[in-house]
């Protein structure tokens, strides 16, 4: 049986089932949680994540080594500020997948221990 949406957004998870289930890399969930966003022994709501992100992309940025990107101003609409820090929080995650120092753990986990790395690894060289 197929969850509703209020269950899926709202059931803890960890970051690494929240990063199956929404595409998301774990690294930056667990990255958000050392910043300061509420989980519960380690587990997360899809609803507080992106609720906290959308806050604290600029946390998230200083804590991955990134430049912080320019908040919007109060001078313009609503709309015009909701659509910049949309658009701040969405190259947050861009660059964070693009960053070595937010996959880093990741990499050397799957690059350790992972039998297709070593496939592709020979195939490569």
């Amino acid at each position: 049986m197929e969850s509703s949406p209020d269950e899926l957004y709202n059931t803890l998870l960890t970051p690494e089932l929240f990063a199956e289930r929404f595409g998301l890399p774990a690294a930056m969930i667990r990255l958000a949680v050392e910043c300061g966003m509420e989980s519960s022994d380690g587990k997360i709501t899809a609803i507080a994540v992106f609720q906290w992100i959308y806050v604290h992309y600029n946390d998230l940025r200083e804590r991955a080594g990134l430049p912080p990107l320019a908040a919007p101003i109060e001078s313009i609409t609503v709309e015009e500020r909701e659509c910049i820090t949309i658009r701040n929080v969405l190259r947050t995650h861009a660059d964070l997948l693009a960053s070595p120092i937010s996959l880093l753990k990741e990499k050397e986990e799957w690059m350790s221990g992972s039998i297709e790395f070593d496939l592709c690894a020979r195939k490569l060289g």
